[in-house]
């Protein structure tokens, strides 16, 4: 019994290449596509033939006319609905390559058989099997081509050498023909797969660039811009700002109280709220604006086109977005934002000075009690009243 069953696989396995399809991919779909249309090209052109240009007086004209509706039948619904798209690809082009033998075979034996002025229609149809199967496949289904023909063809043969060399030469050019684009057809799939593999690769690699792009643009635990990469932003829209005439603010925020929870309930639900922070933060921006982990429990925002007004009332919306993080945090953990806040062209011309003039600012709002805001008018008041204060 498993010599039996082995012998089987073996036998299997022998003859498996003839049941092998290229790859499903959009290739193949356009072959049988292209396949399809010229079918009903074909099939119009010959029902043209027929009707005015040929001599049908020694062909079976009801019977050709049956086969030709038959076929239009088939053909018609092939190009519109496609089934090759749905269907198991073997199955559709096995099932198509024998309806068109089998059409082939009646037609050219109702119109004349081997004096039918349409036996060209078996070369179409092998180079048809040899350009959507493999070659082996296409010399296989080319000699049973031979077969049919030679079957219809001797259903009228004169019996003289002649005939029988036409016969030959028919055959032998429809193998000709198999292995010729079959050999092309192998050359320009292998060129197709090599294409989608390194059309793959591509992709995969520019997937692994935008992945480390990513990974050296953006801070790993808050998702927000990275230090480095918000100044070369910042300095751009400095540019700008300049080169435009307009106006453009930065915001240095440092949160309050952050210190007590890593102490009391450690860094893992400090880094959770340090996330949640910059979350609520990114929240409130525009598309245009610019925001960075500055380092710590810092962050920078960058908003151009904003005047001190306007980022002052913008100050205070991030501060009223931190409130909503302190729900489920102990009354005395619940943190708080401090911000300084600059403008370009007042406070600064360069974006480098901005940030350590809202540095300072931001210091200010600390010293004055933190959770506030805070100005570079503010800080120029406070330095101004320094000496009197002494």
């Amino acid at each position: 019994m498993r010599l039996d069953q082995k012998a089987q696989h073996v036998s299997t396995s022998r003859l498996g290449w003839l049941f092998d399809m290229p790859p499903h991919n959009e290739r193949t779909l356009r072959m049988e596509s292209l396949i399809a249309r010229l079918r009903l090209v074909i099939l119009v052109l010959d029902t043209a033939l027929l009707a005015w240009l040929l001599d049908t007086s020694r062909m079976h004209m009801q019977a050709t006319w049956w086969i030709m509706g038959l076929s239009y039948l088939y053909a018609i619904p092939w190009v519109f609905l496609q089934p090759y798209r749905r269907w198991p690809l073997l199955g559709t082009s096995m099932f198509s390559t024998i309806l068109d033998s089998l059409a082939i075979a009646g037609f050219i034996a109702v119109t004349g058989a081997a004096q039918s002025p349409f036996f060209p229609l078996y070369y179409l149809s092998v180079a048809a099997v040899a350009m959507r199967f493999e070659m082996r496949q296409a010399v296989v289904a080319c000699f049973f081509y031979a077969f049919t023909y030679a079957l219809v063809y001797f259903g009228t043969w004169g019996s003289s050498a002649d005939e029988l060399g036409v016969l030959i030469m028919r055959a032998a050019y429809m193998i000709l023909i198999s292995v010729g684009v079959g050999h092309l057809a192998r050359e320009e799939n292998s060129r197709a797969r090599e294409v989608e593999v390194i059309e793959r690769l591509n992709a995969e690699n520019a997937k692994l660039v935008s992945k480390n792009e990513r990974a050296a643009r953006y801070d790993k635990l808050t998702g927000l811009l990275n230090r480095a990469y918000l100044e070369k932003d910042a300095q751009r829209e400095v540019r700008k700002a300049r080169t435009a005439g307009g106006y453009l603010s930065v915001l240095f925020c440092d949160m309050d109280k952050l210190k007590r929870i890593n102490d009391d309930l450690g860094h893992d639900a400090g880094d959770k709220v340090l996330r949640q922070v910059g979350a609520a933060l990114r929240s409130k921006l525009r598309q245009q604006d610019l925001i960075g982990r500055y380092g710590g429990d810092e962050f920078v925002v960058v908003l151009p086109n904003l005047t001190r007004e306007t980022a002052y009332d913008r100050a205070e919306q991030f501060i009223d977005a931190v409130r909503q993080v302190n729900t489920g945090l102990p009354e005395n953990m619940q943190v708080g934002l401090s911000i300084g806040v600059t403008t370009y062209p007042f406070d600064a011309q360069d974006y480098p000075t901005l940030v350590k003039v809202a540095d300072q600012a931001m210091y200010l709002a600390k010293r004055e009690g933190g959770n506030r805001v805070r100005t570079a008018n503010d800080l120029r008041l406070f330095w101004e009243e320094m000496p009197r204060l002494a």
